[in-house]
């Protein structure tokens, strides 16, 4: 089967990454064709370019100026929320923090939405990938919990067999939390065909959010969710009619992911390591918004 694995946002952690794919998830016997695709936004590294080259040696790769394109960004959504003029419904700390009203954009505000973008652009610099049996779409700092190939083959197999899960997309997990669904965004697992269908228009989805329907984020102040980022890559399932299940459903296996959050030569780390390493610093670092 062949996958291709494709890798947005910010390229954070690009090495240990790289090597965590290619030694522990997908190595050369794996049984499995792996073809690597990025897009990643600029960093300021004058050689970020040649790193991705030597690290994932892409099939395809592009780097982008984020601040050219959130600004464009911004630019739009202040001109429609200008013309349209209708802040009912909306929380005050979501009318600033989101959709970039007030005199002052924080940086937050700017960086909440470089995830989506990203992801939507990747689509189209690739097409739908259709030559390809399964897309796995995720970040640069992710580290799949390895496991014998075996099961990401019968897992993929199971995709295809199975009827019921042809036209879903499948995160690492997903349950719901306080009425809305709380899925692992770290990676997305599907046939190319939802992939693509989910992430094709996902900048206009994320324009139409933060403008005509931004009184969706009432939603949010009545639930109290904290999670923002999480309950954004939801409400873009409903402008796909993208449909998601905890990849675990697919097929019984020991799957999980976390991310690398320290610079630590990876050669010598194990995937409990890496776990203990992620839950420390979310401790050290809650989220604030």
């Amino acid at each position: 089967m062949r996958v291709a694995v494709v890798l947005t946002g910010q390229p954070r952690h690009l090495e240990q990454g790289a090597y965590w794919f290619k030694n522990h998830v997908f190595p050369k016997d794996c049984g499995l064709e792996v073809d690597y695709f990025c897009y990643f936004w600029d960093d300021g590294d004058p050689n970020l370019q040649q790193r991705i080259r030597d690290t994932y040696n892409p099939t395809r790769c592009h780097v982008e100026n984020y601040d050219n394109a959130i600004q464009d960004f911004v630019n739009r959504v202040d001109q429609r929320n200008t013309e349209i003029n209708n802040w009912s419904n909306v929380p005050n700390e979501f009318r600033y923090c989101h959709m970039f009203d007030g005199n002052e954009v924080s940086n937050y505000a700017v960086n909440f939405w470089g995830q989506y973008l990203a992801a939507g652009r990747s689509v189209k610099m690739l097409g739908n990938l259709s030559s390809y049996d399964i897309v796995i779409r995720t970040r640069s700092d992710v580290a799949f919990k390895d496991m014998s190939s075996k099961y990401w083959i019968e897992a993929f197999k199971n995709i295809y067999r199975n009827p019921m899960l042809d036209d879903k997309m499948f995160t690492p997990w997903l349950y719901i939390d306080r009425g809305h669904s709380y899925f692992a965004d770290f990676a997305f697992i599907s046939k190319p065909k939802v992939w693509y269908n989910y992430n094709v228009n996902i900048e206009e989805n994320c324009f139409k959010l933060a403008t005509e329907h931004k009184a969706l984020w009432y939603e949010l102040s009545v639930s109290q969710f904290p999670h923002h980022p999480h309950w954004l890559w939801s409400k873009l399932c409903g402008y796909s009619h993208t449909n998601m299940l905890s990849f675990s459903v697919v097929w019984p296996m020991p799957s999980d992911c976390k991310l690398f959050r320290y610079n630590e030569d990876v050669r010598a780390l194990n995937f409990n390591y890496i776990n203990s390493q992620f839950e420390k610093f979310a401790v050290e670092n809650p989220v604030k918004f």
